[in-house]
């Protein structure tokens, strides 16, 4: 048994150790809190005031999670799954017990980290071998595009909020995270060879990528939210509802965020310097 344990112990420490020195990540720190801080604008108006009155409890939450163990933070053969579950479960037992709502606040900043690192795709996938080549560039790129990015909410999370789903849920965005994550690789290297990232354009595959990846994260982390909130007897607004005859989800823009680009900012001319991506998105 004891040698049993020590060799599971020795494996853990071993993947530690290469995670560490081979974590690739999409999502910047800066990325993590902008998404983060825009998700608070679709918590539950009480817990939004909370979120805003404790802000630098938050934020602290934050750090904490940005600074977890690097097995904590990606996908398999990470521990991202397991971290992920766990936090959101901690959130509304304390809620549930109760701790005090500052010290809360604090722990829902480190589930935002969570959230956002299921959220991107080079956080949880790691089967491309060109990954180390393009991961610093592409995270440069979504650095780069973050303030064009129009981020919307899809909308409640109906298994998750009012039946708790929770394990679902977070699988629900590691696969979608998973479907994302080819065509990063794909886009950097359309041409045959490594591109620059900065003669990418916001119509291309890495900016829907970006685009999609960043407004999933601030659903996911509204809808995680809203289920802390009303595992402690919190009120959760009623849905928006769905208008006849739409399929899909209602989409929501943030506030006070432009995004996209603007058909007065497209060239008026000139032929592309290549030739339209055949890479097709998944629905977002």
């Amino acid at each position: 048994m004891r040698t049993t344990v020590r060799h599971r112990l020795g494996i853990a420490t071993v993947l530690g150790a290469l995670l560490a020195s081979s974590l690739q990540l999409g999502f910047t720190n800066l990325t993590v809190r902008y998404v983060a801080w825009s998700a608070v604008e679709f918590f539950p108006a009480d817990l939004e005031r909370h979120v805003r009155r404790h802000h630098r409890r938050f934020e602290a939450g934050l750090r904490r999670g940005l600074e977890s163990p690097p097995a904590w933070r990606a996908g398999p053969p990470g521990r991202l799954p397991e971290a992920f579950v766990a936090q959101a479960r901690a959130c509304a037992e304390g809620l549930r017990r109760p701790i005090l709502l500052e010290d809360l606040v604090e722990e829902l900043g480190v589930l935002a980290v969570r959230v956002l690192d299921a959220n991107d795709p080079l956080a949880v996938g790691h089967s491309d071998a060109r990954e180390p080549s393009y991961a610093g560039a592409f995270e440069s790129y979504v650095d780069s595009a973050r303030g064009r990015v129009r981020l919307v909410y899809y909308g409640q999370d109906e298994a998750l909020i009012y039946r708790s789903d929770v394990a679902g849920a977070v699988e629900r965005t590691l696969e979608r995270s998973r479907a994302l994550y080819p065509y990063v690789g794909d886009e950097f290297f359309r041409t045959g060879v490594l591109r620059d990232w900065r003669t990418f354009d916001d119509r291309s595959v890495a900016f829907g990528v970006a685009a999609v990846s960043m407004s999933r994260a601030l659903t996911d982390l509204a809808n995680f939210g809203a289920w802390v909130w009303r595992q402690g007897g919190g009120l959760v607004p009623t849905p928006r509802p769905t208008p006849e005859g739409h399929s899909g989800p209602v989409v929501m823009p943030v506030p006070e965020l432009e995004g996209g680009f603007p058909d007065r900012q497209r060239p008026a001319g000139g032929a592309p310097k290549l030739p339209p991506s055949k890479l097709q998105l998944p629905p977002p």
